[in-house]
């Protein structure tokens, strides 16, 4: 605030007239500040608009992405320090140092709330600095006449007396006001007006009245005056000027200062995302090194010997940060987080498919046994079928993005299945897999999922129709024999056939999904009473007649174990009655394979051969 002095001169002849100087240039003062405050308040929020607009969804992405570093770089720690110790000796004893990274890991996670907070302090704001406690109104001397003048005239007008001598009292003072008012005489009126309102009798204003009330104005102003400035200092000491007078400078130079701040944010978010889908990978890496460190340690306690009626300790079971992978088997009970989480599905389907989308790759990842399919084996794989699968949906964002603002169900971790370790995207909690099975009978649901379960396929490009794209698992047989095989999803051709030992896990293992969700559809004959099933893509099934089906047989049966018997021989029945070989085969069919008089054999003594054969694959 300026330095007020005194006016020379004839201030210092009379008190009064010295005050009256004094008090216009504080009025003048408060005056300034207020209007430089007013319009720095308008311009500071005008730019915080601006910026609001050009620069805080960047940064609002750029804190989302740090975020999701930091914890999977916390993720990762804790799975490296869990590994470590399993590795240091015996894990009957390891129960203490786990529960030190227990505490670790909850010290870490509020540290990183904290580092959240400060952040979020440190970003640049969005809003402009909010206002301290507004300062009494300061208004101009005319108005401020004009407006005491009416209600001292409200008070002491004749007309409200209620006897002569009332009326001639305030007859007088109203023509004192009336005198003041007409000289613009602001502190008579002022001085009356406190008299008034404290009842004491107006009389006659002296000098030294006038100069004290003067003195107590003069005082009151120059604390509005002082905590003007102290708010005009605070403005200019705000991030947002900061920023703004940055911006000024730059425009000035010919930059756009906010086009530039936005593209740094960008790249900066870039770079975290890009460092989030490194981790992601590291993520898996320490998840397996803890499977293979805790494989390790539960054969060293069965190398020395039973332990009597105690329990082997498993320290991943007191390991906060690896939970027990969803049981494929037990599908009984879902709990009422299940049904909630079911029902949600349900409702988000079509406002945000994006969403169920990546909980649907999550449960199929974690349905898939302790396998994931190839397809989401890596950071890179879930990269790519999460880009091709959002192109189907509008606004949903790339992969590390999506992970930076997971819905409160999906979490990035880690999960035992078996002896073995996974992480990455997965349910919050293995109870939730019920409640998933349950919004997969839904339409909508069902309609993303198998858009989802569609895309998890190994890549191909069809020798016989020339696409590319993920092909599609199905059991060319099951029943009698298991084959498997990838096909082409446009025209079906059969790109690779295997078959495969031992439990099924990762695509494999996924099947049923795909057959009752539609990805596949099946024929099913009988063979002697042993029911073989053949799996194509479904505009295939539509158009099966009874000729391609015993020519499916033939190939996946009758050729590859030498069975002797001409697939000419081979007939399809529905009931009682041999079918055409152009008959369609209808989805709801009973079918059996049935044998010509002339083939040598029967149907019983071919279904035994077939058997023996295929019994002999499997022995050294």
């Amino acid at each position: 605030m300026r330095a007020i002095v005194p006016v020379p001169g004839a201030a210092g002849a009379n008190p009064v007239a010295g005050a009256e100087a004094r008090l216009r240039e504080v009025v003048a003062e408060v005056t300034r500040l207020d209007a430089e405050i007013e319009s720095l308040s308008e311009a500071l929020g005008d730019f915080a608009r601006r910026w609001e607009r050009a620069v805080s969804a960047a940064y609002a992405d750029l804190s989302a992405a740090e975020r999701l570093v930091r914890r999977l770089q916390a993720l990762e720690q804790g799975l490296t320090g869990l590994a470590a110790t399993l590795r240091a000796g015996d894990p009957q004893r390891s129960r203490r140092p786990i529960r030190r990274a227990r505490r670790a890991r909850r010290r870490a996670a509020e540290a990183s709330e904290e580092t959240d907070d400060r952040d979020a302090d440190a970003a640049p704001p969005s809003q402009p600095p909010p206002a301290e406690d507004p300062a009494p109104e300061v208004l101009p001397a005319e108005v401020a006449l004009k407006r005491l003048y009416r209600r001292l005239a409200r008070v002491l007008h004749p007309d409200l007396a209620q006897d002569d001598g009332e009326r001639a009292r305030l007859g007088d003072l109203m023509a004192r006001a009336n005198a003041a008012y007409a000289k613009g005489d602001l502190t008579a009126l002022e001085v009356m007006a406190e008299k008034v309102g404290a009842g004491e009798p107006p009389g006659e204003l002296s000098e030294e009245e006038r100069r004290a009330h003067l003195e107590r104005r003069i005082a009151t102003l120059e604390r509005i005056a002082a905590s003007l400035a102290r708010e005009r200092a605070r403005l200019e000491r705000s991030d947002t000027h900061r920023l703004r007078a940055e911006a000024l400078r730059r425009e000035a130079e010919g930059e756009d200062f906010l086009a530039a701040a936005r593209a740094d944010a960008e790249a900066e978010a870039v770079a975290a995302y890009e460092d989030a889908l490194a981790r992601l990978a590291r993520l898996a890496k320490a998840a397996r090194e803890v499977g293979r460190a805790r494989s390790i340690a539960m054969k060293e306690i069965q190398r020395r010997g039973p332990t009597g009626a105690r329990r082997a300790f498993d320290p991943l079971e007191e390991a906060e940060l690896v939970r027990v992978g969803a049981a494929r088997l037990e599908r009984s009970r879902a709990t009422p987080r299940a049904r909630e989480l079911a029902r949600t599905l349900e409702d988000r389907a079509a406002a945000a498919p994006a969403e169920v989308g990546l909980t649907l790759l999550a449960y199929f990842a974690e349905d898939a046994a302790g396998r994931p399919p190839d397809a989401l084996a890596d950071a890179a794989g879930w990269s790519l079928r999460w880009d091709r699968l959002r192109e189907n949906w509008p606004g949903a964002a790339d992969l590390p993005r999506t992970l930076a603002r997971l819905p409160s169900w999906l979490a990035v971790g880690a999960r035992r299945h078996g002896d073995d370790v996974l992480a990455g995207v997965q349910l919050a909690d293995a109870e939730l897999a019920a409640g998933v099975r349950i919004a997969l009978e839904h339409a909508d649901v069902a309609a993303i999922a198998r858009d989802v379960l569609a895309a998890l396929g190994p890549d191909l490009a069809c020798e016989g129709c020339g696409a590319q794209g993920p092909g599609v698992h199905l059991h060319r047989t099951r029943g009698l024999d298991e084959l498997n095989g990838i096909a082409c999803a446009s025209c079906g051709r059969i790109a690779r056939s295997y078959w495969r030992y031992g439990e099924a896990d990762g695509l494999e293992a996924l099947a049923p999904h795909a057959l009752r969700l539609g990805v596949v559809a099946e024929a099913t004959a009988q063979l002697a009473g042993t029911a073989i099933g053949f799996q194509m893509l479904p505009s295939e099934r539509e158009a099966l007649t009874a000729a391609q089906l015993r020519r499916r047989f033939a190939e996946l049966y009758l050729a590859p174990y030498e069975a002797g018997v001409d697939a000419a021989a081979v007939g399809v029945a529905e009931g009682k009655d041999l079918l055409a070989p152009s008959a369609h085969v209808g989805p709801k069919a009973r079918l059996r394979f049935s044998l010509a008089a002339d083939a040598g054999t029967t149907a019983e003594e071919l279904l035994e051969l077939l058997r023996a054969r295929i019994e002999r694959r499997f022995r050294p």
